[in-house]
């Protein structure tokens, strides 16, 4: 498998009158991929999805998933979205399981009433029978935080060797900095804002997104010599993601 094509609809019938519904993928409590041996692919909330696109292709435009604008109280969205998740022949065939959310997760100071909604979710493999690529294994967690300095090192996905790795947090303003040591190495020493805002604008034709910050280091293997830390100027809730893949052992004599 080289990647799933989504394609979400969502229509609100006697909803808020008029009002803006909170965006489309939170009615995706939960998107999960196994493989054939029950091992995680990943678990990811519906407003995960967008955020692993962007990690997953940091050179490109964002594809923001939309809200509903009611008239009358009824309305709809509709959102297309490719994640280019790869998943090896012998971790097929994978299973994907996937748990919608209350009509309430639409609802927000705007939208006070969603009425009947209508969910449709259409998913698609893109497949190669040629050349096989290995299972990317994404990790999304919330770790402890608090103003200051957070260890997040022991969050990363351990004897695994990390392709991609990004945090969100509430705000641009909340950061004070990342840095983070790999096997005497120095990836980032006080990385501050302006670093990966510049970045993005270079890379992203979207340019940068508040609060949403994609770690452009060389590919790593986590072990006992990973040190990351995110400084926080404001305590801010942390959502890290990591994609990885198991080390290619050394077929060398």
């Amino acid at each position: 498998v080289l990647g799933l094509w989504l394609d979400l609809t969502v229509a609100i019938a006697g909803g808020t009158a008029a009002a803006t519904s909170n965006t489309i993928d939170n009615v995706i409590s939960h998107f999960a991929l196994d493989d054939q041996f029950g091992k995680s692919i990943c678990d990811l909330y519906g407003t995960d999805l967008t955020v692993v696109n962007d990690i997953l292709t940091p050179r490109g435009v964002r594809q923001a998933p939309p809200t509903i604008t009611t008239a009358g109280g009824n309305g709809s969205a509709n959102w297309f979205l490719f994640l280019p998740i790869t998943i090896a022949a012998g971790d097929m065939p994978a299973i994907l399981k996937i748990t919608l959310a209350a009509t309430s997760s639409l609802q927000n100071g705007a939208l006070t009433s969603a009425g009947t909604v209508t969910v449709t979710l259409i998913v698609r493999a893109a497949y190669s029978v040629g050349v096989d690529q290995p299972t990317l294994r994404i990790k999304a967690s919330n770790p402890p935080h608090q103003q200051g300095d957070n260890a997040v090192g022991p969050y990363l996905p351990q004897g695994f060797q990390v392709e991609a790795l990004a945090f969100v947090i509430a705000a641009d303003a909340n950061l004070g900095s990342l840095t983070l040591f790999q096997n005497g190495a120095t990836f980032a020493s006080l990385m501050p804002l302006h670093d990966f805002s510049s970045a993005d604008t270079m890379l992203m034709q979207s340019g940068h997104l508040t609060g949403e910050f994609i770690c452009r280091f060389p590919v790593f293997v986590v072990d006992s010599t990973s040190v990351a830390t995110i400084n926080l100027a404001t305590d801010s809730m942390i959502r890290l993601y990591s994609i990885a893949t198991v080390p290619q052992k050394s077929t060398g004599r």
